[in-house]
């Protein structure tokens, strides 16, 4: 009986690494399959597939967990604001990143969609009231002369697609911060509805004003195209179990597994090998990413002291 809080609290953690895992190898599945359909049919078009179809995984999780006449309860103006905007972040994250993984290396994209990290740290201090110190800006100064490394701004090699995947770090740094000011009786499933919803409305509106529709060509094709969806809406699912099941500085350093995923998938694919681009700017986007986790783990062992102390 004495070993089952251990027995216990491991479980948790294989559980959500292995979530962590597989969300990271589902986003990359459907990034492939978008890179395999890229030349066939329009950015704005799988943005709609992509979005249209997450709904399945989610409604899934909304009826499992019992969520379905929770989600229509207490409405608030605020509360659809800010699920708008947000679902407008995802929205525009996947033009961005759709657009970035079919003009460049596929691991060169995905790595610099780590800018994330950076990017938070820096918003919260303007709409969180942060205090970011010496640690924390160490980490967001390597980062980014990482980023800057990979884009290689003053050589042949740049390309201004290099670009999106920055926009997408940023959108979704705005996106979790959105999350901050969203009250804590509304739940994931319920978040996640109303986000989804406005992306699939933007996706609409979207396709619609660029005509952008292309008849789908094969039966193949519509099955990768609603995979894109289901994938993708599965992958965000298991990312939000994965986090609410142990502390985000145990688990995030997992997320890095996408770059050396990405890269093997890359290179399997589409025989793309981007050692060039990618060393050494991204060994200062991984030092960084753990630097802010270090600093961030140190800072919950801190206030936990502290709270025993007083």
């Amino acid at each position: 009986m004495k070993n089952t809080p251990i027995r216990s609290g491991s479980r948790l953690i294989f559980l959500s690494v292995g979530s962590m895992i597989l969300g990271v190898l589902f986003i990359d599945i459907y990034g492939i399959i978008i890179k395999f359909l890229g030349d066939s049919y329009s950015t704005n078009q799988v943005v709609l597939f992509r979005n249209l179809f997450a709904i399945i995984p989610l409604l899934t999780l909304i009826f499992y967990t019992n969520e379905n006449l929770n989600i229509f309860k207490k409405i608030t103006k605020k509360f659809v604001i800010l699920c708008s905007i947000r679902g407008l972040c995802f929205l525009f994250m996947n033009v961005f990143y759709f657009i970035a993984i079919n003009n460049m290396d596929f691991a060169t994209a995905s790595t610099l969609t780590f800018s994330a990290t950076f990017f938070i740290v820096i918003l919260s201090i303007f709409f969180l009231n942060d205090k970011v110190g010496i640690y924390r800006w160490s980490a967001v100064i390597i980062g980014f002369i990482g980023v800057a490394m990979i884009m290689k701004p003053t050589n042949d090699i740049f390309s201004y697609y290099s670009v999106y995947p920055l926009m997408v770090g940023f959108l979704y740094s705005i996106a979790i911060i959105i999350l901050k000011f969203i009250p804590d009786y509304n739940s994931t499933a319920k978040i996640q509805f109303y986000s989804l919803i406005s992306s699939i409305i933007g996706a609409v509106i979207l396709l619609a004003i660029t005509f952008d529709n292309i008849v789908i060509k094969s039966f193949n094709d519509l099955l990768m195209l609603v995979s894109i969806g289901i994938l993708g809406g599965s992958a965000g699912i298991l990312f939000i179990y994965a986090y609410r099941l142990i502390e985000a500085s145990k688990l995030a350093v997992f997320e890095y597994l996408a770059i050396p995923s990405s890269f093997f998938l890359g290179w399997f694919f589409f025989d793309e090998f981007p050692i060039d681009q990618l060393f050494p700017g991204v060994l200062g986007i991984v030092l960084a990413g753990m630097i802010i986790i270090w600093r961030d783990k140190k800072k919950k062992r801190t206030l936990k002291v502290s709270k025993k102390v007083y």
